[in-house]
């Protein structure tokens, strides 16, 4: 979902792709050991670059959650941003490229001066393989950009998200072990 518009409020916001889909008739799942009765969708599967991408200025989001796309999971360019509860996910068929290409939970463009995040959680499922994201949030380091209670969390399975914001605090190694960044991070 792409926001053009400036002076927008949201509210309730759940952006997904879809990480799984019903069986067919006669389709056997392809990972049983995760769940027998649903096809876990693979990269190549309902592609979505990016969750949602704010360009316009002036935005409020009351609860937000994306979840599973391909690239950036939130994309913000417009000033004076606020967010108040975001929740997301990483995609659980991420491979290789994915970690390569440095994508995030939640990333503020450089140029952006006015921002605030509020209780942030970015969470990882690598389903498919080892693998390390190296921050799960960036934001530009100034005074304007507010990032409030951030955390990360390994929920199962492969790799880990290393730091939780701008490459600073503790990696996400264990599983369902809330990791936050220390007052000196």
């Amino acid at each position: 979902m792409r926001l053009h518009s400036g002076n927008v409020v949201g509210d309730n916001i759940w952006l997904w792709r879809a990480d799984h889909s019903a069986l067919a008739a006669g389709e056997r799942a392809n990972y049983p050991n995760i769940s027998p009765v649903f096809w876990q969708n693979e990269a190549t599967e309902a592609r979505v670059r990016t969750g949602l991408e704010v360009n316009g200025d002036d935005v409020t989001i009351y609860g937000l959650a994306v979840e599973h796309a391909n690239g950036h999971q939130t994309v913000w360019n417009g000033e004076r941003g606020r967010v108040h509860f975001y929740q997301s996910e990483l995609p659980y068929d991420a491979d290789d490229e994915y970690a390569k290409q440095n994508f995030r939970g939640y990333f503020v463009s450089p140029n952006v001066k006015d921002h605030e995040l509020h209780a942030p959680g970015v969470y990882s499922n690598f389903r498919n393989q080892e693998m390390k994201v190296t921050t799960a949030i960036e934001c530009p380091d100034t005074p304007g950009v507010h990032v409030v209670n951030p955390f990360t969390v390994r929920l199962d399975n492969h790799g880990a998200i290393m730091s939780v914001i701008n490459h600073r605090g503790p990696p996400a190694l264990h599983q369902g072990t809330v990791v936050r960044p220390r007052p000196f991070d």
